[in-house]
């Protein structure tokens, strides 16, 4: 049994899923609970009280008997809880008999259920994908909620949740089979609306012998407003992940980087590869306005979208609040504020993608053990047990002028600084769009070109650390290795010189930067943009020849 099909059981249950040319999308219904619920400081709808006034006892064995023998759930007793206004099961079980996996939920609670709606759902004769929606319930909720025997690619997994709530189901007359055309994943989406789903007290792990331990705690999870190709909002809060690694996977890790990165992993470096204990949480997520409605109208079709439609896919706004990083139980790295304030896209290509993170603090002798204390002392003079820093990257793309611009920068403080931006032309839509119908292959590669990029990095501490670590590992001292670097540069950039003289001065460069920090600035600049065809011929073909295509600079400061 996928776990996929257990978090999804209580709605397979209900809905009838085996019932069997979208105009619009249709808004997913709301409620009371649904409105708290996309308020991030709201409390979870689990913790309150839900009473259905005027409601009506249900009769779980008719309700179970309209599913399939072989996936019908068992239960140990059945009453009408008319203070709730819901009927109560005890002890309802999903169980797989050929594998002996399942779930188990020790209160069941359904409000409102309509079996008038269901029987709609199952017989109606018209049931193309813009079949009216029957209300299936009002809400139901499943408490007490663990698995048992559950494996998926060879795993083990527990996972145990203190209650779901399904709050307000709709499904279209003839089900997510329908008329039967289209994807299925489409028909699902397009069929099934919810005013929301909401998880209290998740906890979930996942086990083999050569893997990392894997577990993640979601205290308080909600997707709000599920309906139409739409989520309203996905809120977290107190999220939780964690992974350890045991002796066997370390071994099996060692044993799959070869020789050589197994030497890392028995040397004092080894937290920085394979930590065995990293924790990852956060107090808040929100993720907004997600929305691939367009996407399914085209789904529903089983088509792929012409490039001609535009309008597709959206993921929204996210902003995550005060994550916390651990590392063998030691706080690595805090951040105030991450934020995608855009993640759009024309067509199904990224168009306007915009990320930041703000307040973050870094200490990155969390990755070593306190026996390692020369290396510790490293990293403290470094100035790399408390590092502030922040990031923002962006990607903008014209469809229509076929301009597209990237760019990159963090920061940590006192220690390194990095940029990165390109510049790409002749990326229009409408012209790639052409030749894909033309049958042409590489449509990107053959339009686009590029007009300029620059990489860039600043060192204050971060070049003294690197080489007294490596020294560390290696022997000797981080000086001795510094000073030794250079030479080897060079004596190694020495044949790539003999290719194009030019390249003499990218090697000093690097190999003065290595030797005197400051900075380092890899740039192109052509006279012209370079059509990326031509780039990739003239790079298989003559190779030498390619900085000077490109403008091509590599310059130190200190």
């Amino acid at each position: 049994m996928k776990l996929s099909n257990i978090l999804l059981a209580g709605v397979a249950s209900l809905a009838l899923l085996s019932c069997g040319k979208k105009d619009e999308a249709a808004d997913a219904p709301k409620s009371e609970s649904s409105q708290q619920a996309a308020k991030a400081d709201a409390g979870s709808p689990l913790d309150q009280r839900f009473t259905l006034k005027g409601a009506e006892a249900v009769d779980i064995d008719a309700l179970l008997s309209l599913m399939p023998e072989d996936e019908r759930p068992t239960y140990e007793t059945s009453r009408f809880d008319d203070k709730l206004g819901a009927t109560v099961v005890e002890n309802l079980r999903f169980a797989d008999a050929e594998d002996g996996e399942g779930v188990a939920v020790a209160r069941a609670e359904f409000y409102g259920v309509d079996m008038g709606a269901i029987e709609r759902i199952r017989s109606a004769d018209e049931a193309g994908p813009d079949a009216p929606f029957e209300t299936v319930f009002q809400k139901v909720r499943f408490l007490d909620v663990s698995s048992f025997g559950l494996e998926e690619d060879e795993a083990s997994i527990q996972m145990t949740i203190g209650g779901v709530e399904f709050d307000k189901l709709q499904i279209r007359q003839g089900g997510v089979e329908g008329d039967g055309e289209g994807d299925e994943g489409a028909r699902f989406f397009n069929a099934v609306n919810l005013a929301g789903l909401y998880f209290k007290d998740m906890e979930f792990a996942s086990e083999t012998e050569e893997t990392p331990t894997v577990a993640f705690a979601a205290p308080d999870l909600r997707l709000v407003g599920l309906g139409g190709g739409r989520i309203s909002a996905i809120i977290a809060n107190d999220f939780a992940y964690d992974m350890k690694h045991s002796a066997q996977s370390l071994a099996a890790l060692s044993e799959a980087m070869g020789p050589q990165g197994a030497l890392f992993l028995s040397g004092p470096l080894a937290g920085f590869v394979a930590p065995e204990s990293q924790e990852v949480s956060m107090e808040s997520l929100e993720w907004r306005d997600i929305d691939f409605s367009g996407l399914l109208a085209w789904g529903l079709k089983d088509e792929k979208p012409p490039m001609t439609e535009k309008d597709l896919l959206d993921l929204g706004t996210m902003k995550a609040t005060n994550m916390e990083s651990r590392v063998n139980g030691k706080l690595a790295a805090t951040v105030e504020e991450a934020t995608v304030s855009a993640a759009e896209f024309t067509w199904m290509i990224p168009s306007n993608i915009r990320a930041d993170t703000k307040g973050a603090v870094y200490d990155f002798t969390a990755y070593v053990p306190e026996t390692e204390e020369e290396a510790l002392k490293i990293l403290k003079d470094s100035n790399l047990d408390k590092v502030k820093g922040d990031g923002s990257a962006s990607w903008a793309w014209n469809e229509k002028s076929g301009a597209a611009d990237f760019t990159y920068d963090a920061s940590l403080d006192k220690v390194a600084g990095f940029s990165a931006s390109a510049a790409f032309s002749n990326l229009k839509l409408d012209e790639i769009a052409a030749a894909m119908e033309e049958g042409e292959s590489d449509t990107v590669l053959s339009k686009g070109a590029l007009k300029n990029f620059s990489f860039k990095v600043e060192d204050e501490k971060a070049l003294d650390a690197i080489f007294a670590l490596a020294a560390l590992q290696m022997g000797g001292t981080g000086e001795d290795l510094r000073m030794s670097a250079p030479a080897m540069i060079r004596l190694s950039g020495s044949q790539l010189a003999q290719m194009n003289p030019v390249m003499t001065d990218y090697v000093n460069a690097v190999a003065d930067f290595v030797a005197k920090g400051g900075s380092l600035e890899i740039a192109a600049k052509p006279a012209e943009p370079v059509p990326f065809m031509s780039l990739q011929a003239t790079g298989a073909a003559a190779p030498q020849t390619v900085p000077d295509m490109l403008g091509l600079t590599v310059t130190h400061k200190e």
